[in-house]
Parts: C-alpha cells; structure tokens; sequence
C-alpha cells in the first residue's frame, strides 16, 4: 500500500520567503518526497494553490500593519483550521504574523509538527522573540551562524544554511565594465514611489555618459506597470531579478534581501533607503544596530560577534548606505564614482564563505526524514 503524501502547511508572506520556498519545493521533488502544501504563499512561484494572495499582506510601516488588523483576523480562522489539518507546519519569515498563530496552534490538542525557517531578526530587536520560539516550536532552523547564541540552549536550533545560496546563477568575483546599471526600488509600493523619482534623474544623467539604466521590477508588478512606476522611458525594464543583473556592472538597490542578492551575486551595490520619516525614526528607536544592510550586519558579526560602535578596522561597511534626506540624485552619484571594488570583492568573498552553503537541501533531507518518522 502506498504512503499517503506528507501533508506540509506553510505561511510565507514575503517576496524572499517565496524564492526560498521556491528552492525548497524544488529540492524535495528531487529527493522524491511525497507531499501536498497548503497555507498562504507565492502561487506562481510555488506551482501549488495558496488559500490567499500574498498580496494582501504586502504592507510597509507601522500604520500599514494596524490597517491589516481586520484583515488578518479574519483570515486567521481558515489559517489555524488548515494547520491543524497537515502533519507539519513551516512559518517563514513575518513574525509578526506568524507568532500569534503558532501559540493559537500550541493551544490546542491537535497540531502538526512546528517548525520556524528565517528566524526573526532577534539579534537586532524584540529579544525576547527568542525565548517565545524556542518553547513554541518544535524546531528552528536558522539561516545566518549566529543566530544561535541569541536563543535559549534548550532551544531546538539547527543552522541550515543560507537559502541564497541555493538560488543565486552566478557570481563575480571581480569589477566588470557592461555599462549597463541596475536600478531596484523595492518591491512594495511605498518604497517605489519614494525612490523611483530620483532613480528617473541618475537615469537621465547616466545616459550623458554612455550609461544604460535597467529597472528591475518584481513579476506580480509585471501587470501594472504603468500604475505603479508611472513613465519609465529612461529605463531598460527586466522583470527577471537574475537575468536583468546578470549582465549589470553596478546596482542602486533599496534595501532589504535583495541588497545582499546582488552583493552574494558580486554586483557592486549601492544600499537607498526612504521611508516616512515617523517610521524610520521608530525603527531607529528600537533595532540597536549599526548597519540596516544585511552583508553588512553579517560581516560586522563575524569580525565583532556582536554589533559594535565605529567598526572601522576591517574597512567597513562593505556596501555604502545611502538614507533619508541624503537620497539625493547628486549624492548617490558620487558615491557611485567614489566606490571601492577592491574592498567589495574581497569581503563579499570572505561573506560567502561565512554563509558556507545553500539550505534547501538541508531542510528537504529533514522533511524527509519527518515524514519516514511517522511511517514508523
């Protein structure tokens, strides 16, 4: 008699999540692990039917998650319902979202196996994260080497890798000359409106010297370009984040995940950052950190073991932040021409190594080994 499928419940709400959640789906097919999924996530990144859109979480700022408040409780009740219906359960990312409904879940007599993959970022606020995870979870699975030393030794926490690795096609390992720059604004909205407009005026001056700019915009946005970006005549546009870079010798790129895609990729990069100005104060009020760019914060941990003031002995920041009123078209281009290559490379180098390897094939074999448990 053939094994019924393992029944997998996943809750990944942000665009990064999807693409490692991408890579995972992928790596169990190989492996030839039986399974259907549920919860909410990228369909088409996924190839499986997710109950919502991710769409409607796509939030930016403290006001935007009170206005999803309604939303998201109304939801909730068809998200616990479904969880409770599948063997193992896997929260991605999104703590904020994804908290809640796991202690709703512990609650109750009937729950699957619950796992945390891209844990918060408990190293940089919300410490206390680390205790609530470590007693509601069944496992966490970490993607940064650090991460371990912010939980509880009780808790269950493996380093899985980093799930980059598993997706990036290529990098470079030294300054190329394309003439041809990437421009990514973001992928929500609000980010996009706030960097888009001086995006347009590098754009225009890069032309004057034989420059190309490429706009980079997400797929779901593919539809509604002339909604969301307005007039993009300055821009070659791609809607492949690997391809369009592929061919980039630089990249302005608001922050976030993919400030560290391009890095790991050996994309010199430039870190914008705009947000209303009652956010970004707020944000600056709680995290205690140094840096807001991930290869930054990583390299700072591993040359310090914790966030240090002036961490000037191994030059840093490998990638120059750009933020607030200083996102000034004149600005990031001099930052554009001052930029030190040398030192790019050659710690994005020892940031790879730092990371070690990809974590789909981590996480798959222990799904795998999940499921053959329950046949026993």
């Amino acid at each position: 008699m053939e094994a019924k499928p393992l029944k997998i419940f996943v809750c990944a709400l942000e665009y990064s999540s999807n693409l490692h959640l991408s890579s995972l789906i992928k790596t169990l097919k190989q492996r030839q692990v039986s399974f259907t999924l549920e919860g909410v996530f990228d369909s088409l990144q996924s190839g499986y039917k997710s109950l919502f859109s991710v769409e409607e979480f796509r939030v930016m700022g403290f006001i935007g998650v009170v206005k999803l408040l309604p939303k998201y409780l109304k939801i909730r009740q068809v998200l616990l319902q479904k969880a409770r219906e599948c063997d193992i359960a896997i929260f991605m990312d999104s703590s904020s979202f994804n908290i809640p409904i796991i202690q709703s879940l512990v609650k109750k007599p009937h729950k699957p196996y619950m796992v945390y993959y891209i844990l918060p970022q408990v190293w940089a606020w919300k410490a206390y994260r680390a205790k609530t995870l470590a007693k509601i979870c069944d496992e966490l699975w970490g993607i940064l080497p650090f991460e371990k030393a912010y939980y509880p030794t009780q808790a269950n926490l493996f380093y899985v890798g980093h799930p980059l690795l598993d997706s990036i096609p290529f990098s470079y390992t030294s300054k190329r000359t394309t003439n041809l720059i990437a421009f990514m604004p973001g992928s929500r909205v609000t980010e996009i409106r706030a960097l888009l407009p001086v995006f347009k005026e590098i754009a225009v001056t890069l032309k004057t010297q034989n420059k190309q700019a490429l706009l980079i915009i997400p797929k779901y946005f593919k539809e509604q370009v002339k909604k969301i970006y307005g007039d993009v005549e300055e821009f070659i546009l791609s809607f492949d984040t690997y391809e369009g870079l592929r061919d980039c010798e630089f990249a302005f790129v608001c922050s976030g995940t993919a400030t560290l895609e391009t890095t790991l990729l050996g994309i010199p990069t430039l870190l914008v950052y705009k947000a209303k100005t009652i956010d970004f104060l707020l944000a600056k009020s709680l995290v205690k950190l140094n840096y807001i760019g991930l290869a930054n914060i990583f390299l700072e941990f591993l040359f310090f073991h914790s966030p240090k003031n002036n961490p000037n002995i191994y030059n840093f920041p490998i990638i120059p932040e750009i933020l607030q009123q200083n996102v000034k078209p004149h600005h990031l281009l001099r930052e554009w021409k001052n930029f030190d290559y040398e030192k790019f490379f050659s710690q994005k180098e020892i940031l790879m190594q730092y990371l070690k390897n990809g974590s789909a094939e981590n996480c798959a074999r222990k799904i795998e080994d999940f499921a053959k448990n329950l046949l026993k």
